[in-house]
């Protein structure tokens, strides 16, 4: 079964691979025309983005690549234009369409206005009145057109990220994000397995009473006081998920289950100490559970999902570890 691969994995395979193959017609014609500088460059070009695509394809990171290939784009080109003149001003336009697919838009806009000074300062003798207006006009529209649209699409990315990840009442982590989290997590305990990490499964007791009282605006409240609480009392490192209706799930790395345990008591008390209507109260039942060796993510919860079913079977309000009793 192929690889699902990411967006930056498929913009940084699609830059390198086309690029590369863009380039290699010109390493016959520079070497049939016997130019040893021009084949040299554009060999450690093609070497380079060929490098990339390979590191990318079987690993599937992009940070370090990204920073290659517009290294690459300004390099090249600043050398080429450099060797060959005014001749070769067109290969400027896909240089800064590089950029602002490999890089930030702000960065990538730094980046292209120092290499549009370094090729103007290489070209200026060669430039007349017309040819620098044409020069600046083509390229200055070109550098400000690729920042809008990088711009704006990086914006809409983060958009869609939120969407897909938080939960709109919340706005901790949805199911989606915990799924994506715990995998994440499990891959580092696999290569560090002397780091223990748990899971806190919690449910709101007696929640659906709540918003049959006092109607489902006030349970929305309900809901959003207890995640502040919950997320008041955490550690940075420490995630909060809304896992499904009143059940969330707080995913604690580095922490062993007596750890999760006594955060998870701590995290009660504060709950019950929410303050609501005179006639409500809000208290949570806690399941914990830590990471055992093997075992996926639907696992992991299961146990921890097994242990807030007796901490519910127990009276609520209580927390119960995976295979021990309530506390």
């Amino acid at each position: 079964m192929s690889k699902k691969r990411s967006n930056d994995e498929f913009i940084i395979l699609v830059l390198s691979g086309s690029i590369a193959l863009g380039i290699l017609p010109f390493i016959i014609i520079r070497f049939l025309q016997n130019e040893w500088i021009m084949v040299l460059l554009n060999s450690s070009a093609f070497a380079g983005l060929s490098t990339i695509f390979a590191y990318v394809y079987f690993t599937g990171r992009t940070a370090i690549a990204r920073w290659v290939i517009a290294f690459l784009a300004v390099v090249v080109m600043t050398f080429t234009i450099y060797l060959k003149g005014y001749q070769n001003i067109l290969w400027v336009f896909p240089a800064l369409t590089t950029l602002f697919f490999a890089l930030t838009p702000l960065l990538a806009l730094i980046i292209a206005i120092v290499f549009l000074s370094g090729i103007t300062v290489i070209l200026w003798p060669e430039l007349d009145s017309v040819s620098t207006l044409q020069f600046f006009t083509a390229t200055g529209s070109t550098t400000l057109f690729c920042f809008a649209f990088a711009y704006r699409m990086r914006q809409q990315q983060d958009e869609l990220t939120i969407q897909a990840t938080q939960d709109a009442l919340t706005g901790v982590g949805n199911r989606r994000a915990l799924e994506e989290k715990l995998i994440e997590l499990i891959e580092s305990i696999k290569r560090y397995p002397n780091l223990s990490s748990s899971v806190l499964l919690i449910d709101l007791d007696e929640f659906k009473s709540i918003n049959d009282r006092f109607g489902h605006s006030f349970g929305d409240q309900v809901l959003k006081k207890f995640t502040q609480t919950i997320a008041d009392r955490i550690r940075v490192t420490d995630k909060l998920y809304r896992y499904g209706g009143e059940e969330f799930v707080v995913v604690a790395e580095n922490t062993s289950q007596e750890e999760a345990i006594t955060l998870a008591e701590s995290l009660r008390r504060a709950i019950e100490e929410v303050e609501l209507k005179s006639e409500c109260s809000l208290t949570a039942s806690f399941g914990v559970a830590q990471y055992a060796l093997d075992e996926n993510q639907w696992h992991w919860l299961e146990r921890a999902d097994t242990a807030l079913y007796k901490a519910k079977a127990s009276g609520r309000n209580t927390t119960c570890a995976a295979s021990d009793a309530p506390f």
